[in-house]
């Protein structure tokens, strides 16, 4: 998916240095959810997925019903299942049950693009868990996380942004799919940022989180178009901790990414 013309993603990459923080803003669950221009190829990706290996894009639970049944409600479909609903929306999307200590867990949904990690081993995680373990985060945000998620009004939706980076724009990034990595040498138009923008919305009859993910990927080509972006980005590459740089794919070219972000 190309960028616009005045990216939102721009507010992605200040000029600070690198710390994980859980920034939100109002969201619209609506608009997040609606089809865009590229509904069809997207929609078509999501199917390729689930029809290749279901078993690791695709989680129905018995628990979950009402929550899925009111989620199929909100998508104006009349077969209530996680296949029917992730090929009515474009983004992935996980149902998250509240359980013990305030905590929304993962119990269902469709997550067709995965950002190299395994969605069917988060089965049970709570939401901030559900990628990988993230070095740091749950030290720094995650009971700042689990006392916001509690908080949530129902029928109330917020949204915020996650970005990493990616040898290759494909949605599916599965660890199964082999993916390549970013391994130097390379051009800024073979890297690109890939960006999840999130949507928490608290589901008003069931109680249960709808956690929704989009994708944007932006190659670092378009990223250098604006330099505020640019030198924020070389900035969050440099001064990210070593564990961190693993975590978002980066340490073995980081250098090679920073020398690109000079230019």
């Amino acid at each position: 998916m190309s960028a616009p013309a005045h990216p939102a993603w721009l507010d992605l990459f200040p000029d600070k240095d690198f710390e994980f923080r859980f920034s939100v803003r109002p969201g619209d669950a609506e608009q997040f959810l609606g089809p865009t221009e590229d509904h069809e190829q997207i929609i078509a990706a999501r199917q390729a997925a689930l029809d290749g290996a279901a078993n690791q894009h695709q989680f129905d639970h018995p628990e979950a019903a009402d929550a899925l049944a009111e989620c199929c409600k909100l998508a104006t479909i009349t077969e209530t299942s996680c296949r029917a609903l992730a090929l009515k929306w474009e983004p992935d999307f996980l149902i998250l049950l509240p359980g013990e200590n305030r905590r929304f867990i993962f119990r269902a949904g469709a997550v067709c693009f995965p950002s190299s990690w395994r969605p069917e081993e988060k089965i049970g995680h709570p939401v901030y868990a559900i990628h990988a373990p993230v070095p740091t985060l749950n030290e720094t945000l995650g009971a700042q996380i689990d006392k916001f998620l509690a908080n949530l009004k129902p029928g109330q939706s917020w949204e915020r942004s996650n970005w990493g980076l990616a040898a290759s724009p494909a949605l599916n990034q599965h660890p199964a799919q082999n993916t390549p990595v970013l391994d130097p040498p390379f051009g800024a138009d073979e890297a690109w940022v890939r960006i999840e923008d999130q949507l928490l919305h608290h589901l008003p009859h069931s109680g249960a989180l709808l956690f929704g993910i989009r994708l944007v990927n932006v190659s670092l080509a378009e990223i250098k178009k604006f330099p505020a972006a640019q030198a924020g980005l070389h900035r969050a590459i440099s001064t990210m901790p070593d564990e961190v740089a693993d975590y978002k794919n980066v340490t073995q070219s980081r250098e090679h990414l920073l020398g690109l972000l000079k230019d």
